[in-house]
């Protein structure tokens, strides 16, 4: 299970552009200026798009694709009730890998039995529970896929 279904769906749209940006500086070094020169477009305008919440569709797959997260683009499914799944190539999960889900499902049961006593925030709790959808969903598409492995090429 890749690690980035072990964090907790974003609570805004606002929260899901820095969480992108942030990942984009962090392990690609790509600062709002160079992602605004790649995506043929003014540091200016980038800015503009992420205060207003208001990027162009067509600008996504594009931000999606520089950053390396997409964060954005699972805050979006979870505003329609649906969840993102990162294509599983069908190989053998590890202990490690299980693991994750074990912690990532515990943290959304948790953030539901504080949400029904009153100690966990809607927002929080609805994030938790995505991430443990979303592990779920990855871990039945692998295990779907394991009689006709794809070839593993590089990636994230």
């Amino acid at each position: 299970m890749t690690p980035r279904h072990s964090k907790p769906v974003p609570t805004s749209l606002r929260a899901a552009f820095e969480a992108d940006k942030a990942h984009a500086l962090k392990h690609r070094r790509l600062s709002i200026e160079r992602l605004a020169e790649l995506m043929a477009t003014t540091p200016a305008t980038l800015y503009k798009w992420l205060e207003q919440e208001s990027m162009p569709a067509r600008a996504l797959i594009a931000w999606q694709h520089l950053t390396g997260a997409n964060n954005v683009v699972r805050y979006l499914a979870a505003c329609e009730a649906a969840v993102v799944i990162a294509v599983p190539v069908g190989r053998a999960a590890t202990a490690d890998d299980v693991h994750v889900l074990q912690a990532t499902l515990n943290g959304a049961v948790g953030a539901l039995l504080g949400y029904m006593s009153g100690d966990t925030d809607r927002d929080a709790t609805l994030g938790k529970l995505g991430a443990g959808l979303e592990g779920l969903a990855w871990h039945r598409e692998n295990v779907r896929k394991s009689d006709q492995p794809e070839l593993d090429l590089g990636g994230e």
